[in-house]
């Protein structure tokens, strides 16, 4: 026997991905999930400065309103109109927009992470999560950083806005 086909789904394994998962499903509340997505955002990715925007229902222009922040100005990023529009657009129709993954010719500088996630409930878009700078010593988003940033679009819809993620589970 081997253990070829063992070893490969323990290495596809990432015990961030599931103590994300369990976080965001035992939220309890818009607050809750809140502080889930915060720290899954600062711990697990390594992001620093973030903001939450609820968009209008039935809306296709990128106005929504900042719910909460950290590590942002809120006077300067108060609506999603002062962040890239093109890319804004694509995220309200679900799609994930990261300007920046790990690279190693970021080694010499870190440019701001421009990442912008889609909250999705029920098949739309009902929030975005924008990420705006990394650790000064993280280069990027890596493919487990990315499949945590499509957890919380997957996951935290529910949570942030009916309450509890648990009827997901």
């Amino acid at each position: 026997m081997t253990a070829g086909p063992k070893q490969a789904s323990h290495r596809d394994h990432d015990p961030r991905l599931e103590a994300a998962q369990k976080r965001l499903r035992e939220s309890a509340g818009q607050a809750d999930a809140i502080e889930a997505i915060r720290e899954i955002v600062t711990n697990l990715l390594g992001c620093e400065e973030i903001g939450l925007f609820i968009v209008a229902p039935g809306t296709d222009k990128p106005n929504g309103q900042l719910l909460w922040s950290f590590g942002i100005d809120p006077q300067r990023h108060g609506t999603l109109d002062a962040l890239e529009e093109p890319a804004l657009h694509r995220v309200l129709q679900g799609e994930l927009h990261v300007a920046q993954t790990a690279r190693k010719e970021h080694a010499k500088g870190n440019p701001p992470l421009r990442a912008f996630i889609p909250i999705r409930l029920h098949g739309r878009t009902v929030a975005v999560l924008v990420m705006l700078k990394l650790l000064p010593q993280k280069l990027g988003l890596d493919q487990a950083d990315i499949n945590l940033v499509k957890l919380i679009s997957n996951e935290a819809g529910k949570p942030l806005f009916e309450g509890s993620a648990k009827a997901n589970a």
